[in-house]
């Protein structure tokens, strides 16, 4: 049996200045040059957010990245990616639950996201459940789902 890789959680002033830039960098690569979202990609909840991340074995790329924060009492995930070259590995489903084992240790009972439509399926796979209508944000169909862990 192959060992999971284990995620790093960290809140940005935690982090050194080659973890900001490898996480900015997925981030960027796959919102905005893949799928041309022209919002900012860094905004003031990173200021806060707990990241959580895997960089490569010389730490010049993250493999996959996501943020934890909490908004108006309830936990929110976002800025879920995994880099082109390591997607099929299943390095966003060895994250999340990892993610789902981190917020059960803080006391969280729920996790919320506003998914990508066409990434929905993904979240149906891990047991999200869908919570009302979708909805346009950046450009892009999305719709809440929550997670309860």
């Amino acid at each position: 049996m192959v060992e999971k890789e284990k995620f790093v959680f960290k809140k940005i002033d935690e982090m050194s200045g080659r973890e900001v830039f490898c996480i900015a960098r997925l981030r960027i690569n796959t919102f905005v040059t893949e799928q041309e979202i022209t919002v900012p990609e860094l905004d003031d909840e990173d200021l806060t957010a707990i990241q959580v991340y895997l960089l490569n074995e010389e730490q010049t790329m993250a493999q996959a990245v996501c943020r934890v924060f909490q908004e108006d009492g309830k936990w929110m995930l976002g800025r879920v990616a995994v880099a082109k070259a390591a997607r099929g590995q299943h390095l966003g489903t060895d994250m999340m639950k990892q993610v789902h084992e981190y917020l059960q240790q803080q006391g969280a009972d729920r996790l919320y996201c506003h998914a990508q439509w066409q990434a929905k399926p993904f979240y149906d796979s891990l047991g999200y459940k869908t919570q009302g209508e979708p909805f346009v944000e950046a450009d892009v169909k999305h719709i809440m789902m929550y997670y309860d862990l």
